[in-house]
């Protein structure tokens, strides 16, 4: 809930004056449906763990920033500068944390035993 609390008022404080508002709106809108998806799956009692829920956050502040400055502008240099990068480089992070999704997802299928092969069972658990 604490997750939650923290999205809706980034949420929207950073949809006051956005660098472009059409381009807010793009990035927003899905990621909004993100959380109402969760919140639905919340409700209905499909929980996940405080880790999983901590990783899909990430992608959710962070895609929230990058709609808010567009993510070409996000002030990020102090990320650029640490790996001498001359181009902004939040979209590429902030992109790849949607892979943090596979952690849910497999935390998910792992607990309604969807996975039928031992092996890959195995090989799930222990990533």
């Amino acid at each position: 809930m604490l997750l939650l609390a923290a999205y809706l008022v980034e949420f929207v404080v950073l949809g006051i004056a956005p660098a472009e508002r059409g381009t807010w709106w793009a990035e927003n809108v899905p990621i909004f449906l993100i959380v109402v998806a969760l919140v639905v799956l919340y409700v209905r009692g499909v929980r996940f763990s405080n880790l999983a829920y901590a990783l899909m956050s990430v992608l959710l502040f962070m895609h929230t920033i990058g709609g808010h400055y567009t993510f070409e502008k996000v002030p990020f240099d102090w990320f650029n500068n640490l790996f001498g990068f001359k181009r902004n480089m939040y979209d590429r992070v902030a992109h790849f944390t949607v892979g943090f999704y596979a952690y849910p997802i497999i935390e998910l299928t792992d607990r309604k035993g969807l996975i039928q092969s031992r092996f890959i069972a195995t090989f799930f658990r222990s990533a």
